[in-house]
């Protein structure tokens, strides 16, 4: 083999490998712009979630929470029931201390 043909081959194998880098790297572009869509796609879906449940909140959020009188004669109902104060705390999820003023108010009315 002479200089000529030596030169050739190196040659050929160095622009197969030039295509070869060349074409890799396209490969990895498409896969990086697949992914750049796939993730726009999700940040769309998770937006389009969130504004969901915020307006999940806002329709059954306002219905869930009982107003501060519902409240009190749940607290009387139950404690001329017969519960203590323990149980009407656990149940309402109540501090006892707002119980017992509930309860303290209820007293001072009744007994006029």
């Amino acid at each position: 083999m002479g200089a000529n043909e030596l030169q050739f081959i190196f040659s050929l194998f160095s622009f197969i490998a030039v295509i070869g880098v060349i074409f890799y790297l396209l490969i990895e572009r498409t896969k990086i712009e697949n992914l750049e869509e796939k993730i726009e796609i999700q940040d769309y879906n998770l937006s389009a979630l969130q504004s969901y449940i915020y307006e999940l909140e806002e329709r059954f959020g306002s219905n869930k929470t009982p107003s501060q009188e519902e409240l009190k004669k749940r607290i009387i109902d139950m404690y001329e029931d017969g519960k203590d104060i323990l149980l009407i705390e656990n149940t309402l999820d109540i501090p006892r201390a707002k119980i017992e003023m509930v309860l303290k108010f209820h007293k001072l009315q009744t007994e006029r």
